[in-house]
């Protein structure tokens, strides 16, 4: 939104024929008009998408981006002559499908890159932990599975096992861990019960005496989140 009140006073400083940033007024007035075009374009393209595409799902700042981008349009547009848009049309013309092929072939790349998800099929196999635990990571998993602290992760997530390595091999098996795709991954799968009905929302995610504490922790975080006293 920043980038919208930050074109509005440029439109406004153009309006009075000002010099800006070493350009002059003129020439200035039709880089904005460019500029503003290709974001109503864009902002119009987005629109397409929202409606048609997406069913009109809804989008508070899509359609404040448009209203925004159709304001600042009328703004430059205010200060040229139909005879001197008439000699630009063309560019204008060819500036905005330019914008709008660039936005389309973005998204067509996309879903594709998306639909090829579907044919992914993970099996169930966890990597195995390599590292020895430390006294203080097995003190610390002992006390954590004693206040039923759990960890909940995906076999499939590299930040669950890079957690799994900080404890080292002794202390994981330790740990209460909450595996939520028991199954393996593929299309149409869900998380398991478990996971859903602490309502993970990433990997790994840890809950500690009724704290979520999201990503990898280290061993100072989850003594304080447990109460457990490094010191002994």
């Amino acid at each position: 939104m920043a980038g919208y009140g930050i074109a509005a006073l440029l439109g406004v400083q153009l309006s009075k024929r000002k010099t800006v940033f070493g350009i002059d007024g003129d020439k200035a007035r039709w880089i904005f008009l460019g500029t503003i075009s290709s974001m109503a374009a864009a902002s119009a393209y987005f629109m397409y998408l929202l409606i048609v595409k997406l069913e009109g799902a809804s989008c508070a700042y899509c359609v404040t981006s448009a209203l925004l981008s159709l304001c600042l349009l009328l703004i430059a547009l205010r200060d040229f002559r139909y005879r001197e848009l008439q000699q630009v049309a063309g560019l204008q013309i060819s500036t905005t499908a330019l914008v709008i092929a660039a936005l389309s072939t973005a998204y067509n790349t996309s879903g594709s890159a998306l639909a090829g998800l579907d044919d992914i099929d993970l099996p169930p196999v966890e990597p195995v932990v390599t590292s020895h635990s430390s006294p203080i990571a097995i003190s610390l998993a002992k006390h954590l599975n004693s206040v039923g602290a759990k960890l909940y992760g995906a076999f499939w997530c590299s930040h669950c096992f890079e957690q799994k390595q900080m404890f080292g091999a002794e202390a994981t098996d330790i740990l209460d861990y909450v595996e939520c795709y028991p199954n393996g991954y593929r299309k149409g799968v869900k998380i398991a019960k478990a996971c859903e009905e602490a309502n993970i929302q990433g990997f790994p995610t840890w809950i500690v005496k009724g704290r979520v504490l999201s990503g990898e922790q280290v061993f100072a975080e989850l003594a304080r989140a447990s109460g457990f006293d490094q010191e002994k």
